[in-house]
């Protein structure tokens, strides 16, 4: 492997796209890392090698990977566990990949096993000791010769990382290394049992100055205190965290380490989504030339069932199905927008109770309605490209990615104003004077279908109007969501930070 470009960029994570993810964490580290990269910084990732689970064909498969010559020895609560470290250039060449092999952590799958928290701790522990033998290469063949590396920033991401940033402050090698922790979604903050402490090396004093909340462990909220900046997905959700109603209970937390709180918003990769490219379209089309997404409109209503109909509202939606996207709200207002002459397709999977209450109606309103409960990448982009509107009726939204994929390929989001949906969508207010408006954004409270009927109703309204329509889709597709935006603010913090690297351009 080539020896560092300077002072590292170490991302530590449990979701890595495109080797393994479950949601919008693993589309960050498959897509911040790689803009890092292109802006000249050396940006490596330690994840786990879940077995089957991990996808490593995009490099080649296993046998792209380099074996370090030596096994590394994990202790935890007094137990020493031998594990392997698999390196692999990923991320089209931009960036180092360390994939750890462990015992209990590479049994296959994310999350779900019932030691899912002993189980990233051997993922954190692992972590210390990757980064331990970059700075202080060990004597072993093909490796002494490596140059020790300068770590400048340990970034960990959301509770499964959490302890990384515990056991580096415990070890003499990395101890004064500056380190991120960013949440991306507070709702899951790796909670266990209070004796679970000591099978994770977390003393007593410790527990109870950092970890203990309400009684129980909350590997979270150590990562908040001990980590020298907390960020999060989007400003307005580093905002709307720090209130009773999105603070799941971490609010006062929040408040109080707030000067060292910031919120950077998620990107995109425009280059994989790219209407005039993507291969997963029937037609390819761009801001100056739309009768493509005409014809993806027109191929979308024939591959999922719907009916012929060129002037129907044709609304969109891919996401999990669960209760924070909203999904039982689509399901209440549904009817009103089917009646009113508009269409519905929907791609998602989650919640069972969900699903069910989306195949009933897809069963009720056929050629109105369609439904795939299997996740397919290429429909949800046929999806993005096809429908005339795109429903996100959040309850809350760390920063959302789905958004930003409609914009891109020409479709309004119709959006309830929560997290991150707020900085990236600029709100329609009046339809005869766009301006930069580039969605439709409602208030209402969280648990409201009327607030997103109005929404609907009004977005029904500007499909009839061609000229709002299309100055709306112009100004949807010229929105900047790169990577490259996102990752000059991380650069901009890793210096704050007192890291030695290249300064991006203005």
């Amino acid at each position: 492997m080539p020896s560092s470009r300077g002072p590292i960029v170490l991302h530590v994570a449990a979701e890595v796209s495109p080797f393994h993810k479950s949601g919008g964490l693993g589309d960050v580290l498959g897509g911040l890392p790689t803009a890092l990269g292109r802006a000249g910084i050396d940006t490596r990732i330690i994840t786990g090698l879940f077995g089957a689970d991990t996808k490593l064909a995009s490099i080649g498969g296993r046998s792209a990977l380099v074996t370090w010559p030596f096994t590394i020895d994990i202790w935890l609560a007094g137990k020493r566990l031998e594990a392997r470290v698999h390196e692999a250039r990923t991320h089209g060449g931009e960036v180092t990949t360390y994939f750890l092999e462990a015992p209990h952590l590479s049994r296959g799958g994310l999350y779900g096993h019932g030691d899912d928290v002993y189980r990233f701790a051997i993922l954190a522990k692992g972590a210390v000791a990757i980064a331990s033998a970059l700075i202080r290469p060990p004597d072993a063949p093909g490796f002494a010769e490596r140059d020790p590396a300068e770590i400048a920033v340990l970034h960990a991401h959301d509770w499964h990382t959490a302890l990384a940033i515990y056991y580096a402050r415990r070890s003499p090698l990395l101890r004064r290394v500056p380190s991120i922790f960013t949440i991306h979604n507070l709702a899951f903050q790796g909670v266990a049992e209070p004796s679970t402490a000591h099978y994770l090396d977390i003393g007593p004093d410790d527990f109870r100055s950092g970890f203990e909340h309400h009684g129980a462990l909350n590997l979270m909220k150590g990562a908040i205190l001990a980590a020298d900046r907390v960020t999060t997905v989007s400003g307005n959700y580093a905002r709307e965290i720090q209130t009773a109603r999105y603070g799941q209970d971490l609010d006062g937390l929040l408040r109080h380490v707030d000067h060292k709180l910031r919120g950077i918003p998620n990107g995109i990769d425009v280059r994989s989504w790219d209407p005039t490219l993507d291969p997963a379209l029937p037609a390819h089309f761009s801001a100056n030339d739309l009768e493509g997404k005409a014809l993806c409109r027109s191929a979308l209503q024939f591959e999922t069932g719907l009916a012929q109909n060129e002037h129907a509202p044709l609304l969109g939606i891919v996401s999990r199905f669960s209760s924070q996207k909203g999904i039982d709200l689509l399901c209440d207002a549904a009817p009103a927008h089917l009646a009113a002459g508009g269409q519905l397709v929907a791609l998602g999977e989650g919640d069972a109770h969900l699903e069910d209450r989306f195949a009933r109606l897809a069963a009720r309103h056929r050629g109105a309605v369609s439904y795939s409960r299997a996740f397919d990448d290429g429909l949800s982009r046929r999806i993005y490209a096809g429908s005339d509107l795109f429903a996100m009726p959040s309850r809350f939204e760390p920063c959302g990615l789905a958004q930003m994929y409609a914009m891109r390929y020409g479709t309004i989001p119709v959006a309830r104003a929560t997290g991150g949906l707020v900085d990236t969508i600029y709100p329609l207010h009046n339809r005869y004077e766009v301006g930069g408006a580039s969605g439709i954004v409602y208030r209402g409270e969280p648990n409201d279908p009327g607030a997103l009927l109005g929404a609907l109703h009004w977005a029904r309204d500007v499909c009839s109007d061609r000229s709002a329509l299309e100055a709306l889709r112009w100004n949807a597709m010229h929105m900047d969501h790169s990577w490259d935006l996102s990752a000059k603010h991380y650069i901009h913090m890793y210096l704050d930070l007192g890291a030695d690297l290249p300064i991006p351009e203005t």
